[in-house]
């Protein structure tokens, strides 16, 4: 009986398991991080893939927008946004010519301390910073409308600016199939319909072949729209299984995002297991706020867990379900169905936590899986009308699984999903 620890928000929490229960894990090779990312950032604006060096792309009198990620990212940027902004520098860019636009999609506003802590301080009291309003009409634009008749609108601050640059991290994700390039602008400043439109569309697909699938139709659909809009130039980054930044790659939105979805799919985050568990057990770290985010371990488990197995969460998510989307916890994760209904008759007009509400209903149904949440932030009675399982106590829902699923269980843990 071995004893094992697992993030838990910004905590940690130990629990015993039977060693001889555990399922074995091919490791990977280590992925090493990038030891100075400011130099690497600056060299990768310098030889991007696609488009020409970001110095030269631009004279002293241009106005640039930069959008970067809200607090639910991670990954440290700040680095890679001081570098970017001194590339701007040295094209005599002054700083009252540049506005850094928070992208957080349908996400709450970040607090100021929230911004001196993802950006650094010494970048948030010289430049302009904004939280984009997707719901906002005055802080959008109107660009036409999609070929289905979606009003096309972005932050208006696009069109007050002539030079538009991305930051982000790219990373599986289940709109959209991978996360950074497009992405950046769409959903990331785009207003209420469009965003709406493109989490909808998802549904439509199985998980599969949009998640991890760089090359489908929404995905295609996203890079056409912001090809209209525009944006023009993307700095992503990549993560090793530490979550440290392992690769920078910049230019073009397409091309260089590519370049870094192949370098991401040679370099895995997770080590394999040697065969499909009976019980998975995930933490969740700190970037897991709620349990919008914390749905990562549903989409884990429905890759990596036996048909009809249990999923142990420990997922504190203090900030509850999706909070900037009541519909979740209103119809929770199992009657997805239901919620379809009623997105396709008009009665839920909030299609962008429906299309959550649906992927994660769909997920545990199709597999069959039970889920044993352990939570701070989310109640037993919330955890009910998820269609989740609920305990205080780490230990018993451990035990609680093997409980259902024999003494002989296999088991897959991962301290940090």
């Amino acid at each position: 009986m071995g004893r094992y620890r697992f993030a838990y928000f910004d905590a940690h929490i130990e629990v015993f398991i039977p060693d001889e229960n555990l399922v074995p894990k091919l490791e990977a090779p280590p992925v090493p991080a990038i030891r100075d990312v400011y130099a690497a950032t600056r060299a990768a604006c310098s030889a991007p893939i696609g488009a020409p060096p970001l110095r030269t792309s631009f004279t002293a009198d241009t106005s640039v927008l930069i959008a970067v990620p809200d607090k639910s990212r991670r990954t440290d940027i700040k680095e890679v946004l001081r570098a970017v902004l001194d590339e701007l520098g040295q094209a005599q860019i002054s700083k009252e010519g540049i506005t850094i636009l928070i992208a957080q999609g349908t996400h709450r506003p970040m607090h100021d301390a929230e911004i001196v802590q993802k950006i650094g301080r010494e970048v948030a009291e010289q430049y302009r910073i904004v939280n984009h309003a997707y719901d906002d009409p005055s802080c959008l634009f109107h660009a036409g409308k999609t070929q289905e008749g979606i009003p096309i609108e972005f932050n208006r601050l696009v069109r007050e600016h002539d030079f538009i640059i991305s930051i982000g991290t790219i990373s599986a994700h289940p709109v959209g199939g991978y996360s950074g390039g497009a992405k950046g602008l769409l959903p990331g400043i785009a207003g209420r319909h469009l965003t709406d439109y493109v989490h909808w569309e998802a549904t439509r697909y199985p998980l599969f072949e949009i998640f991890g699938n760089c090359e489908n139709p929404v995905r295609r659909e996203m890079e056409a729209i912001v090809a209209e809009v525009g944006l023009d130039f993307i700095v992503n980054v990549t993560e090793n299984a530490d979550r440290e930044i392992s690769s920078i790659f910049a230019g073009h939105y397409i091309d260089a995002h590519r370049a870094g979805v192949a370098f991401l799919r040679g370099a895995p985050l997770i080590a394999f297991p040697a065969e499909m568990p009976d019980v998975l057990i995930l933490g969740m770290g700190d970037d897991r706020p709620d349990f919008w985010a914390g749905a990562a371990g549903i989409y884990a488990a429905s890759a990596l867990l036996k048909d009809g197995g249990v999923i142990v969460l420990f997922a504190a998510c203090p900030e509850g379900v999706a909070p900037e989307h009541p519909v979740v916890l209103e119809y929770g994760y199992l009657r997805w169905r239901e919620l379809e209904e009623a997105v396709q008759k008009g009665a839920v007009l909030d299609k962008t936590g429906a299309s959550h509400g649906v992927t994660i209903g769909k997920i545990l149904a199709q597999k069959n899986m039970q889920v044993m949440l352990v939570s701070k932030g989310i109640g037993s009675a919330e955890a009910e009308r998820c269609g989740f399982i609920f305990y205080e106590e780490p230990q018993r829902a451990v035990d609680a699984a093997l409980e259902v699923k024999g003494r002989g269980a296999r088991i897959l843990q991962y301290a940090r999903i």
